[in-house]
C-alpha cells in the first residue's frame, strides 16, 4: 500500500468526491493493484472486526442521520472503504437519492 496525493487521482467520479470532501484530509492509498482507498483507522477496524456493521448504520438512522452526514461517511472512510465503494454509496442516486444534497458542514 502506498499513500496517494488528491491531485494524483484521475478518476472523474473520485475527482467530485476530493471536491465536495475537501473539508478533511483523510489519506488515500493504492494497493498493487491500483485500487485506491481511504486509510483504515486501526482502532475502529479492531473495534468492528467479526461485528455486524448495520448496527452502526441503525444508530446512524437512530440519531437522524443519513448518507449525507458526516458522521455516516466518516464511518465509512475510517473503515478503509475502496473510493469506488464509497462514490457507489454516497454519490450513486440509486443508492443515495439525495446525493445532491450533500453539503459539506464539517469542521474536521
Amino acid at each position: 500500500m502506498k499513500n496517494i496525493k488528491r491531485e494524483e487521482i484521475k478518476d472523474l467520479d473520485f475527482i467530485e468526491i476530493m471536491k465536495k470532501e475537501s473539508h478533511h484530509s483523510h489519506e488515500i492509498i493504492q494497493d498493487n493493484k491500483g485500487i485506491l482507498y481511504w486509510k483504515p483507522d486501526e482502532n475502529l477496524c479492531a473495534e468492528i472486526e467479526g461485528k455486524n456493521i448495520n448496527n452502526n448504520i441503525f444508530n446512524f438512522h437512530s440519531k437522524g442521520l443519513n448518507k449525507n452526514s458526516e458522521e455516516y461517511r466518516k464511518f465509512y472512510r475510517d473503515m478503509g472503504y475502496s473510493l469506488f465503494g464509497y462514490w457507489e454509496i454516497f454519490y450513486c442516486k440509486a443508492n443515495n437519492p439525495i446525493c445532491n444534497e450533500y453539503k459539506n458542514t464539517s469542521n474536521h
